[in-house]
């Protein structure tokens, strides 16, 4: 959580800032930055336009808020702690991300709806921008934690890694809101099984 996101929450004991930044999530994946209403956002949240302008002085500020709320929820950290994973050892951590990414769920829909909008509006190029290294920066440290359980061979570049591993997560999520033909799906043990193998390619030399 930021510090200002702390210090607005802070100042807002009895959680209606919350509540309109999770109103304003919602509209946002719902209908997208530029449909988005703040009378709507509002009416959600049990509040009036006015507890939105004395938080935040226009509709792109607000907007911005809650696209920064719902990427403190999506971190590859805190999907962690959702799938119940922190804990595991990073071959299992990894192998159950393989197996989600078939799924459709919030997160997926968040990050499709803002790769649509950060193309005109700066504000949500900047957010994204910062998000896709927040999480760069955590996958990076996924891959170190597996180099060390010699998962992956030391040799071979994190940056790389986490890139890849980032490319396939998000090329997965993009590539599947387009509905494909069913016989274009996999089987979930099948894309498992061709991630393992790849991941066995980047092992350490016997």
């Amino acid at each position: 959580m930021s510090d200002d996101a702390l210090k607005r929450r802070i100042r807002d004991p009895d959680g209606l800032t919350e509540r309109l930044l999770d109103a304003a999530a919602e509209v946002f994946v719902e209908q997208g930055y530029d449909k988005g209403v703040v009378t709507d956002i509002a009416r959600r949240a049990g509040a009036t336009t006015g507890a939105i302008y004395a938080r935040w002085p226009d509709k792109n500020e607000m907007m911005v808020a809650a696209l920064n709320h719902l990427f403190e929820q999506i971190t590859p950290e805190q999907r962690m702690k959702n799938l119940g994973v922190s804990g595991m050892s990073a071959t299992e951590i990894l192998t159950t991300w393989g197996a989600n990414l078939l799924k459709s769920d919030d997160a997926h829909d968040v990050l499709i709806q803002v790769f649509g909008s950060a193309r005109n509006n700066t504000a949500v190029q900047q957010s994204l921008q910062e998000f896709l290294n927040e999480q760069a920066d955590q996958l990076s440290d996924l891959v170190e934690k597996s180099k060390d359980e010699g998962l992956w061979d030391r040799d071979i570049s994190t940056s790389a890694l986490a890139l890849i591993i980032q490319a396939v997560g998000i090329g997965t999520h993009l590539v599947m809101s387009a509905e494909r033909a069913k016989h274009h799906i996999p089987p979930e043990e099948e894309l498992v099984e061709l991630l393992a193998r790849l991941l066995s390619a980047a092992s350490p030399p016997e």
